[in-house]
């Protein structure tokens, strides 16, 4: 109810009420979502997590495009590249993130945001204004067959979301997708993102969008770089395989057969 505010909001908060107390079992995306529905009114007991799937030979195949990319984009081999991916929302944190990548960045560092939305205009504005146009790439929206290759283009991804409600209990799939193609990860500390992988190398937390830069160009000089992307690649294998993800859900399935019988 708070992702589009609206004079329907109330209605669909409602709404939400309803279905949580009303479901039979239901099945959460992360763990925060879980909490929320259950701080709602659906019955704890049968509220459960089911982490969802991700194609791994989807993702891992953008490192054969990497250099490919890079020569579309103009990048050369040696720059090192911080890529935000997603849709540009007025929550996104992306204009704090761009005038701390404008102060604290190294001369061969480069910024690539890959998508588009409501905030387009004004990022692309800020980017002139602040004289960053030659260091600050956008690419526009990308298909999702030419996704993995312009994140594999990049050294470090972020995810400068800002907290909320709606950023807590969501689940950036971007996230997923970054650490899928072996990327190191600079991200806002979300309840969901934080309580489903926790606290390991290769994904850093911090508290504001500004910090988020700061890890993020920390990550991007480390000599374990690629030692960090193979381990979270390992970490998406384990945890968001569709083997494990059918799994999962047949048994939530079998759960709703069950309490109907």
């Amino acid at each position: 109810h708070l992702i589009r505010k609206s004079v329907f909001s109330s209605l669909i908060l409602m709404a939400e009420k309803f279905i949580y107390r009303h479901a039979t079992v239901v099945s959460a995306n992360n763990p925060a979502m879980a909490e929320y529905c259950r701080s709602m009114g659906s019955d704890a007991q049968m509220t459960f997590v089911d982490l969802p799937p991700i194609d791994l030979s989807h993702f891992a195949e953008g490192s054969s495009k990497r250099e490919q990319v890079r020569s579309k984009l103009g990048i050369a081999n040696d720059s090192k590249v911080i890529l935000y991916m997603g849709s540009f929302f007025y929550f996104s944190g992306l204009p704090q993130l761009i005038d701390e990548f404008a102060t604290a960045r190294g001369s061969g560092h480069l910024l690539v945001l890959v998508g588009g939305g409501e905030q387009d205009e004004e990022l692309r504005s800020q980017v002139a204004r602040i004289g960053m146009k030659d260091k600050v790439l956008f690419t526009g929206f990308i298909g999702f067959d030419e996704l993995p290759g312009y994140l594999a283009a990049a050294d470090v991804a972020v995810n400068p979301m800002q907290a909320s409600l709606v950023s807590n209990a969501a689940f950036p799939n971007k996230v997923i997708q970054y650490l899928a193609t072996g990327l190191a990860v600079a991200t806002t500390r979300l309840k969901g993102l934080e309580l489903t992988f926790g606290e390991v190398a290769g994904i850093r937390y911090s508290e504001k969008p500004e910090t988020v830069m700061r890890d993020a160009l920390e990550l991007a000089s480390s000599k374990d770089l690629a030692a960090l992307g193979k381990a979270n690649q390992a970490l998406v294998a384990e945890k968001f395989s569709k083997v494990e993800a059918v799994k999962s859900f047949e048994k939530r399935l079998r759960e709703v057969v069950s309490q109907n019988d």
